[in-house]
């Protein structure tokens, strides 16, 4: 895959308003977080004003997030690893994993070609 086949699926499998969201979570989040990456209250934050599914926000951002009753909860992959690896897949959405398979891809596609997710 490619790049450019990156970006078109993009377009195609997430609504604009999610991308909209993604794109300025990231823009604020490399401005304002210690890090430079969308914490846990970031992600919520731009997911109600965009008025989009925090699962799938979080995935794209390399989080991904399961219910267990109505408390959701949360698995970085970047500052915790440990927790993404130890939990199973069948905790998780489809569109959740559909998210954070895009986010594996662009990250994976990214470091072969020496640019930044960003």
């Amino acid at each position: 895959m490619t790049s450019e086949e990156l970006l078109d699926g993009y377009d195609i499998l997430f609504s604009p308003e999610l991308r909209l969201a993604h794109e300025a979570v990231l823009t604020y989040a490399a401005e304002m977080e210690p890090d430079g990456w969308p914490s846990i209250p970031t992600l919520w934050r731009f997911a109600r004003c965009y008025d989009v599914p925090v699962g799938e926000l979080a995935a794209l951002c390399g989080v991904l997030t399961y219910k267990i009753g109505r408390k959701t909860i949360f698995c970085d992959s970047r500052r915790a690893p440990e927790v993404v690896h130890r939990t199973s897949a069948r905790n998780f959405s489809r569109k959740v994993l559909a998210a954070y398979g895009f986010y594996n891809t662009a990250a994976a596609l990214s470091q072969g070609e020496g640019a930044a997710i960003h």
